[in-house]
């Protein structure tokens, strides 16, 4: 049995693309289980991974081992009568995954599919985000200006604006399941969220009218006894990334 393993971050995000986050996470504790890489997945075997997994028919399971088999994750040895399961770095390879950053998890974390793909998916717009304004040495967001100080500038602890609407353009999910994401990051104390607002709105309703007319969202909302324009949430993870090995070409 083996204790923590660092899973490809493009794992979880083709997972959330995809929709198959249930049967990854049925993967990861196989992963998890037999760190030989292969497995009777006799009943026995069945037995304690639906117990694990809170599987509740039989039926599912073996859903799982077919979806894992044809994604050719599993390949059953006849010869031998066990199940094989594809190392990471395979997986990576014939995907073409290139980029080397992981996620590790163990035991006690890997259930949190959705909240660890919505930390990786925030946690490396913010790393992209701060390696863009080291190289322009300042970026202009909205009116808030983020500069690269220094080289000592340590940007893993400074939050950086990201927005759901952008996550979901460059990842291709919806802006709801970018929220959904970030909510369950946070709550798990992956991510620190920050909300930030405008100025007072003096006049909502003649605020309303004008956006309307130039057909701009609507984000006023309500807070501190007034109406305020909502700004882009700054967020910064609270975990570090791993490496892998870069891909051998």
């Amino acid at each position: 049995m083996i204790s923590e393993i660092s899973v490809p971050i493009q794992l979880f995000i083709d997972a959330q693309q995809q929709g198959y986050a249930k049967k990854l996470q049925f993967f990861l504790a196989l992963k998890l289980l037999y760190k030989c890489g292969k497995t009777k997945l006799d009943n026995e075997e069945l037995l304690f991974l639906e117990l694990t997994e809170e599987i509740s028919s039989r039926k599912t399971t073996i859903k799982y081992i077919q979806f894992l088999i044809e994604k050719g994750w599993l390949k059953y040895n006849t010869r031998t009568g066990y199940y094989i399961i594809k190392s990471f770095e395979r997986i990576r390879s014939e995907n073409n995954w290139k980029v080397r950053l992981s996620y590790p998890v163990d035991f006690n974390s890997y259930r949190n599919i959705k909240a660890i793909t919505g930390a990786i998916i925030y946690g490396y717009l913010h790393k992209d985000f701060w390696r863009k304004v080291r190289r322009k040495k300042s970026v202009q967001i909205k009116g808030s200006t983020y500069h690269f100080l220094s080289p000592h500038f340590n940007y893993k602890e400074a939050p950086a604006p990201l927005s759901v609407l952008g996550i979901g353009i460059i990842f291709h999910i919806s802006p709801a399941t970018a929220f959904r994401l970030k909510n369950c990051a946070r709550k798990q104390k992956l991510l620190e969220v920050k909300k930030n607002y405008g100025a007072v709105i003096p006049n909502k309703k003649a605020m309303e009218l004008c956006l309307d007319y130039n057909d701009k969202p609507n984000n006023i909302v309500f807070v501190e006894g007034n109406y305020r324009f909502q700004l882009i949430d700054t967020i910064c993870p609270l975990f570090l990334f791993k490496r892998r090995q870069k891909l051998k070409t």
